[in-house]
């Protein structure tokens, strides 16, 4: 009677046996899910081959060549709202309105030109100027200025020139973060790159490979690693006025999960760290449990990459980020050499898949623990 018991139990076991703890999917329900047809899946899933090699070495920076311009900003930049400037007025001969005094002790008594003391760009951006009246300041250029100036004196003082400078130049950039002090940067007017700025803000104070510099102009905002502006020079992009950067410790770090070793996340503290590289420092495959032919890589990449791969992909959808898992085969002596060729980078996971012997063998396990249970209940009846 016990055994008429037992034996239901021990099919539902058996035709259970998919459902017995995992660490994470098989491979067969990663690239083929069951009930799922392969055209519906959410991501790509691509088999890399040497085909595939030359896009994924040359994968897109995501960096500031591409956002920001590499030219320097006018070498003549606008006056703004709050700037401070001194004006300088210069007349032809003596006898003029600014040639016969020295008022507020700026210059000597028939001298021909005078310094006006120093004032600020007013919120209606204009500036006082005697005998000239209120002349418009913001959005001009200091020559611009000058310029106005001379229109409006020119009937009035004797051939006028105009000198306009400014004090604490407006045009600045603002650098904050952790990893930096923070300062606002005026900007030479020969134009300054974005590792100048930072150097005149107090420096770095965190390694490379663990900083990131995020850079925002205004709607525009990208951010990279300190360790990438210092390889590529063409990342390091002209700063204009208005432009905050951000600098801040944020160390990149990729997941390893499945028949791996251990299952953590682990810093990328070489770049460029390749995934053979990622995969031995995970500690490698477990021999009794990975299936090598399974290796995956999983991350959001670049449009750009995905039409290089897969053209007709379903899931391009403009420069949008495609979810895509490149799947590598350990069991083949010459996906070693591909994985030696592909970058791992920031929030990349990588996952090893059980062998389908392991649900197995954890299914003998279970048998195991039902045929052992049975045991007892004989000896239990036995001794009753």
């Amino acid at each position: 009677m016990k055994k008429l018991i037992l034996l239901p139990l021990l099919f539902g076991l058996l035709a259970g046996c998919s459902n017995l703890p995992a660490s994470g999917p098989t491979a067969s329900m990663v690239v083929e899910p069951t009930g799922t047809e392969v055209a519906d899946l959410p991501y790509e899933v691509i088999d890399v081959t040497e085909s595939d090699l030359p896009a994924l070495r040359n994968r897109p920076v995501n960096a500031f060549a591409g956002r920001f311009s590499s030219h320097a900003p006018a070498p003549s930049q606008a006056l703004s709202v709050g700037d401070q400037v001194v004006i300088t007025i210069f007349e032809a001969a003596g006898g003029g309105l600014f040639s016969n005094t020295a008022p507020m002790g700026t210059t000597s008594a028939g001298s021909r030109n005078i310094a006006l003391p120093p004032q600020t760009v007013d919120r209606d951006g204009s500036l006082s100027v005697p005998y000239a009246g209120r002349v418009p300041a913001a959005g001009r250029t200091p020559a611009a200025v000058a310029k106005a100036i001379e229109t409006k004196l020119k009937d009035k003082a004797i051939e006028p020139q105009v000198i306009v400078s400014t004090q604490g130049n407006g045009a600045a950039a603002t650098v904050t973060g952790d990893a930096t002090g923070a300062a606002r940067v005026a900007l030479s007017l020969k134009g300054d790159r974005l590792l100048d700025v930072i150097a005149q803000a107090g420096g770095v104070k965190t390694l490379p490979h663990e900083t990131k510099v995020r850079l925002t102009r205004g709607s525009t905002s990208e951010s990279a690693l300190l360790e990438t502006i210092l390889r590529n020079p063409k990342e390091d992009v002209y700063v204009y006025p208005g432009d905050k950067i951000y600098v801040y410790r944020d160390a990149p770090v990729f997941v390893a999960l499945g028949a791996v070793a251990a299952q953590k996340d682990y810093p990328i503290d070489d770049e460029p760290m390749t995934l053979l590289q990622a995969v031995a420092k995970a500690g490698g495959l477990i021999d009794t449990q990975a299936d090598s032919s399974a290796v995956f890589l999983f991350r959001r990449e670049a449009a750009s990459v995905v039409r290089a791969l897969r053209p007709n992909s379903r899931h391009l959808a403009g420069n949008e980020p495609v979810p895509v898992i490149y799947r590598l085969r350990f069991d083949k002596a010459g996906d070693y050499f591909f994985a030696q060729q592909i970058t791992v980078r920031d929030k990349d996971m990588i996952y090893v898949a059980n062998a389908p012997t392991v649900q197995f063998s954890k299914f003998v396990t279970v048998i195991r623990g039902v045929t052992s249970t049975v045991g007892a209940f004989k000896s239990t009846a036995t001794v009753n």
